[in-house]
């Protein structure tokens, strides 16, 4: 689901960086090229903002549904995103600094596996999906397959400084498979079932209204389905636009992968039996209710790699204390200069 652009009160968010930024970004022509800017400094490495942008941007996306009308909520939840995305590549590169000159030199296939992770979980599997979230924030494949090469990097760091020295038994491995199973799944496969009600911009009972004063109608429908003054389905009868509207809404059971990338990770996310909306699009707005929602199975932990994951998963939770209190030994005695 694209986000409406013609609401004034969701330009702010479009670009991500930070709410004046993106507010300046969407009344602005769209420049032929996003200023890459500095965004922190550690120890002479530099964090641009193009990274921080792209990794924010699935969280502002979901911000947005979630709050379409902005407001102090949706400020504070933004302003925590952007926070933990740069504490991440802070520390990522207090890690890289650190260790440097230590010839640490992975092969391109475990780059490319986790980039194709990343694809699976948070692009639905489409790999268009991740080129035109890099595109939107002015960063190149290259420069993000850096990035990703760079995360990998510290994970094998950390993992020869601390988790191997902690070996798992067989015990550990077992239990922190069953706690964690469904981590490792296609969850292009998960499904879902919801009933949905859906008002395309200019048409039905809305259709001689402006964009905000049919979103307000919407605001009203959803707090009439919540009061109980009219059933959901009723609703979608009366109001809905698409295929499953005269069947009251209802559609069937639909996988992650048949959903824009952003409705999905938003819907899968939903608790069932809650009303839910309005979102908004540049075509209209939806108003949903999850009705249940299925995971993939998971694979065996004798299938391929998985058994190795698991490991891993443990020695990391066991070594955690001992990194965070090295983090915070490198924190101290580093040069950091933030810029946003």
């Amino acid at each position: 689901m694209k986000i409406l652009r013609c609401f004034s009160y969701l330009m702010l968010a479009l670009l991500a960086a930070d709410a004046v930024q993106a507010a300046e970004n969407a009344r602005a022509p769209k420049p032929s090229r996003i200023v890459n800017r500095v965004a922190a400094v550690v120890n002479g490495r530099p964090i641009t903002s193009s990274e921080v942008r792209a990794r924010l941007r699935p969280y502002v996306n979901e911000l947005v549904m979630l709050y379409p009308r902005q407001g102090g909520r949706f400020n504070g939840e933004l302003i925590k995103a952007k926070q933990a995305v740069l504490d991440e590549l802070i520390e990522r590169e207090l890690v890289l600094s650190d260790c440097e000159g230590k010839g640490i030199h992975l092969p391109e296939s475990a780059i490319e596996e986790e980039i194709n992770r990343r694809i699976l979980n948070h692009f639905n599997g489409k790999r268009e999906e991740l080129l035109n979230n890099l595109r939107a924030n002015g960063m190149t494949y290259a420069e993000f397959k850096d990035s990703v090469r760079k995360e990998v990097t510290v994970g094998a760091m950390r993992s020869m400084r601390y988790d191997r020295d902690i070996p798992p038994t067989p015990d550990e491995i077992r239990a922190e498979y069953e706690a964690t199973k469904y981590d490792y799944r296609d969850m292009t496969k998960d499904t879902v079932q919801y009933e949905k009600i859906y008002i395309p911009l200019g048409s039905g009972a809305f259709a001689h209204d402006t964009p905000e004063e049919q979103f307000r109608k919407a605001e009203e429908l959803v707090a009439a389905i919540k009061a109980g003054e009219i059933s959901f389905s009723d609703a979608a009868i009366g109001n809905s636009r698409d295929e499953y509207a005269k069947s009251g809404g209802k559609w069937p059971f639909r996988k992650r992968a048949d959903h824009d990338v952003d409705f999905a990770n938003l819907v899968f996310s939903l608790p069932k039996n809650q009303v839910f909306g309005p979102l908004a699009s540049e075509y209209g707005f939806t108003i949903v209710r999850v009705l249940e929602t299925r995971r993939a199975t998971p694979p065996s932990l004798n299938s391929p790699g998985i058994k190795a994951r698991v490991e891993d998963s443990v020695c990391r939770k066991k070594s955690e204390e001992r990194y965070r209190e090295w983090i915070e030994r490198l924190r101290s005695k580093a040069v950091i200069r933030t810029y946003i």
